[in-house]
């Protein structure tokens, strides 16, 4: 039974990273075209430009393969792919570690069945809900510290009553 319950939770955690990287794949802005990126006109596009469109300068680094700070249209492709793919690892990090989170809480004797949400956003886990006693809310923060990638907790956990 015990090896069942882990296969469900893998493959419930894989579900939902799966959902939540399309959600976020589908509601990312999209990055303007080459010629549209080129506010000068000069048939390149500077680091400026690129950043007054919402790119990354790590992706914009990525994508000027001959290092000269300036992308060619084909660079500038090779930055836009690398800036969704940024985008990308950005939120399935805070989907995992939510999910990672969530799975940690359901384990847990002491927490399990209680009504905990568990949110991240950039690395920083929300709890919120109802337990039964301030040791819970100790333990369920405990439980979020102790997840790989989590920079911070906010516990906004409350002891019904």
């Amino acid at each position: 039974m015990k090896s069942n319950n882990h296969r469900f939770l893998n493959a419930t955690l894989a579900g939902m990273l799966g959902t939540l990287a399309a959600a976020s794949a589908m509601a990312a802005p999209a990055m303007p075209t080459f010629k549209a990126a080129d506010s000068n006109g000069d048939g390149m596009v500077s680091m400026v430009e690129y950043a007054a469109q919402g790119g990354q300068a790590q992706a914009f680094r990525e994508g000027d393969t001959n290092d000269d700070s300036r992308l060619t249209s084909d660079e500038y492709a090779k930055a836009v792919a690398n800036q969704d793919r940024i985008k990308a690892g950005k939120f399935i990090d805070d989907a995992w570690i939510t999910a990672k989170v969530k799975a940690l809480l359901l384990k847990d004797e002491g927490i399990k069945g209680l009504a905990v949400q568990v949110d991240t956003h950039q690395g920083t886990v929300q709890l919120s809900g109802w337990v039964n006693s301030p040791e819970q809310i100790t333990q369920a923060e405990k439980i979020a510290r102790s997840v790989e990638g989590v920079k911070g907790v906010r516990n906004d956990l409350l002891v019904k009553g």
